[in-house]
């Protein structure tokens, strides 16, 4: 247990990378699950793409939940065979998401290239969850400007 605590730490220190909000380590199956729910949509992302890049093997999916909250989750390890799974969340309506329908099982669009159905893990790569943060942060900035906390 001591050497995989000490190994997150290691991680976090060297590279800079943000805290999880929740941390589960199973010592038997040697693995750590990372949970980012603070902070801002894109932040949750970010922080997952971030430490992704330290992790090697690393897959990505998404899933859209029937309460049109999105879910990507990464799976990897380091090279000293620790397994990671690693979760962030965000409301699509935080991604200027679309939906198709009133129904909890209609489509969802996001980014107006993403069409995404509830409760079907698929497969992302990369730079399509990066192209998420990147939307979440033009929908929150368009947001501020439009509250008057931010002169355009």
């Amino acid at each position: 247990m001591d050497r995989i605590i000490r190994t997150v730490r290691s991680l976090m220190r060297s590279h800079g990378l943000p805290r999880p909000d929740r941390l589960l380590i199973s010592a038997p199956s040697r693995s750590v699950h990372l949970e980012f729910s603070s902070g801002t949509a894109p932040d949750r992302l970010a922080a997952l793409l971030l430490w992704s890049t330290q992790l090697e093997g690393v897959r990505l999916t998404w899933t859209l939940r029937p309460d049109r909250t999105l879910t990507v989750a990464a799976t990897a390890r380091t090279a000293a065979g620790l397994s990671f799974g690693l979760t962030a969340s965000a409301a699509v309506t935080d991604l200027d998401g679309i939906p198709s329908g009133e129904r909890e099982s209609a489509l969802v669009v996001l980014a107006g290239m993403f069409r995404l159905a509830p409760m079907v893990v698929e497969p992302v790569t990369f730079e399509e969850v990066a192209r998420l943060v990147h939307l979440g942060r033009a929908v929150a900035r368009r947001r501020l400007v439009a509250s008057g906390a931010v002169a355009a």
